[in-house]
């Protein structure tokens, strides 16, 4: 399939670094472990079918696969329990918290991205994608199992790079995706980087990137009709209480 016939979302946790990079809080921070925290909170009320264990804001949002819903819809509703693999980006620069969680509606897994737009203690909103995995799905999860390589390396001494040149050399990337061609979108890749798509190692959509490289990605994708909006434009500021 073309792309004017498909576009493959990109995980949650791109999102949170790229799209959601101009997003504004109103409220006292969340460091990281309250972010963490809160991603366990969300994770547990949607497995126990209990929205209303959330600390919400008033006017809180919630969209699954760029559908706004009321929150216990969509998978609310069917999943069953949580695996074993989780993975968090935190950012305490912009308040969110995202995470890539394996779940499961009774023998299906389902591959989860969530990303929570915090408002000081409270979410404000709530964007997921939902990717099931099906015995005849093109990929089938076998990384799941242990971290992933490279995602948690330290970076080494004089590698850092500002929070600016990450977002251009990670942006790189999206740009390979939409061309086709990640040369000609100047793409840096270390030598031995490798990606993860829905828990399988792929050639080579969380970034680890030092040295003007992308290091490691890790990809949970849910594959939407092109015509699909995405629902939430960049410019959008957070929800206020």
């Amino acid at each position: 399939m073309g792309p004017h016939h498909l576009v493959r979302r990109l995980s949650i946790a791109l999102i949170a670094a790229l799209a959601l990079a101009s997003t504004q809080a109103s409220a006292a921070d969340c460091d990281r472990a309250c972010l963490s925290g809160m991603l366990t909170r969300y994770i547990d009320a949607l497995v126990a079918h209990d929205p209303s264990a959330l600390p919400l804001t008033a006017n809180a949002r919630f969209t699954e696969d760029s559908h706004e819903l009321r929150l216990g819809e969509g998978l609310w509703q069917t999943v069953t329990r949580k695996g074993d693999f989780r993975h968090d980006y935190l950012d305490t620069s912009k308040h969110v918290a995202a995470a890539h969680v394996e779940l499961f509606e009774g023998a299906v897994p389902v591959l989860y991205s969530v990303l929570l737009h915090m408002d000081g203690e409270q979410i404000a909103g709530i964007e997921t994608l939902v990717q099931r995995v099906t015995p005849d799905s093109r990929f089938q999860p076998t990384e799941l199992g242990a971290p992933i390589r490279g995602m948690n390396d330290p970076v080494p001494p004089g590698e850092k790079q500002s929070r600016a040149a990450l977002i251009a050399t990670a942006l790189t990337y999206a740009d390979g995706l939409r061309v086709g061609n990640f040369t000609d979108a100047g793409t840096a890749f270390a030598e031995q980087a490798y990606r993860v798509e829905n828990g399988v190692i792929t050639a080579y959509e969380a970034f680890k990137i030092w040295g003007g490289q992308i290091r490691a990605i890790n990809a949970f994708f849910a594959t939407l009709p092109i015509s699909t909006p995405r629902a939430w434009p960049s410019a959008d500021p957070l929800p206020q209480r």
